[in-house]
């Protein structure tokens, strides 16, 4: 009888450290490294942008891509509707699109809420000053953790809100972190616009 606990016992610590060694090496191989590269910005030369052309969203009027909106610079502004930076950041978004209206510029937000639609139709309902075009990953992202995300090809998420910036021919110009970015985003598109500008003379 004691040998028959005993064995017991050790085969519940075997599969214990068995669940914790698995739990620590998906950990460290597959969280960690999103996590570290998330929180990463990136600001691309010309020459070295990163094509993005591929990466999909749901504006809920069907599946589109980045390539969809050539010509167009593209600020795609990650959020969720539990983020309070996100949220406190919005008035600013809608200024940014405020001040492009009429160039080819064009604001998405990206949710990243784990129910998608489910929680973003009655946020906008409730917030209807955020009026910019709004949409969801499709297909869903391969990984997704509340604001860890991995977006390929666009990139990926570990803090929000996080806003990419994708100049007129479906590549990758920026990524900036955190809310307080927005003066560096404006600053960019500008620039994005006024390089397309400079080459068609």
């Amino acid at each position: 009888m004691a040998k028959g606990v005993v064995k017991v016992g050790i085969g519940i610590v075997i599969v214990i450290v068995i669940a914790v060694a698995g739990a620590g090496a998906y950990y460290f191989g597959r969280i960690a490294p999103l996590i570290k590269s998330g929180k990463k910005e990136a600001n691309y030369a010309d020459k070295s942008r990163p094509d993005v052309s591929a990466f999909g969203y749901d504006t809920g009027k069907g599946a589109q891509k980045i390539k969809d909106l050539n010509g167009k610079v593209i600020v795609m502004d990650v959020w969720a509707t539990w983020c309070g930076p996100c949220i406190r950041s919005m008035p600013d978004v809608v200024a940014l699109r405020n001040k492009y209206t009429g160039q080819p510029v064009e604001v998405i937000g990206l949710n990243v809420d784990s129910n998608g639609w489910n929680d973003v139709k009655p946020f906008l309902q409730r917030h209807r000053e955020v009026d910019y075009t709004m949409a969801v990953p499709s297909p869903a992202p391969s990984f997704l953790l509340q604001s860890i995300v991995d977006l390929k090809p666009l990139g990926d998420v570990s803090a929000i809100p996080t806003i990419f910036v994708i100049d007129q021919h479906g590549k990758l110009a920026a990524k900036f972190v955190e809310s307080d970015t927005l003066q560096q985003v404006d600053d960019l598109v500008a620039r994005l616009l006024n390089e397309e500008s400079s080459t068609k003379k």
